[in-house]
């Protein structure tokens, strides 16, 4: 069994996110499990309607585990969920063609590249706190 890296460096984080072989669905989850506080599970509920971007905030009606109300996120996301979106006016955010993006496959993008998908959340945790 590989062993997988339990948190990621912003550096680390910026050499995914700037790899175009990798997709955007992966790369938009990535970056919105570092930004904020969401658990993986809520945002792959989203969907494209949840979706503000002229805003930049994701409504989370949708979510599971959080209760109503709005997350912010940064251009950079914007520009990757643009992306992502396309012209798509509903279905699910986190999608590979018309099917969502599942767990196992969300987990498989994170290990391919030898993280842990949970690894972006805590990243963004500690440099946040850091930051401070």
């Amino acid at each position: 069994m590989t062993l997988m890296a339990e948190t990621i460096t912003l550096e680390r984080l910026e050499e995914l996110l700037a790899d175009a072989s990798i997709s955007p669905v992966h790369r938009a989850l990535w970056l919105l499990l570092w930004e904020g506080d969401l658990p993986v599970l809520d945002l792959l509920a989203l969907d494209v309607r949840d979706v503000h971007l002229e805003k930049r905030e994701v409504s989370t009606s949708s979510c599971r585990n959080q209760p109503a109300g709005e997350v912010d996120f940064s251009e950079r996301a914007a520009g990757l969920l643009s992306e992502l979106i396309g012209e798509r006016e509903d279905g699910p955010l986190f999608a590979v063609g018309s099917r969502a993006l599942s767990w196992e496959t969300a987990m498989q993008g994170a290990q391919e590249q030898g993280h842990a998908i949970h690894a972006f959340r805590t990243g963004g945790k500690r440099h946040r706190q850091d930051s401070e």
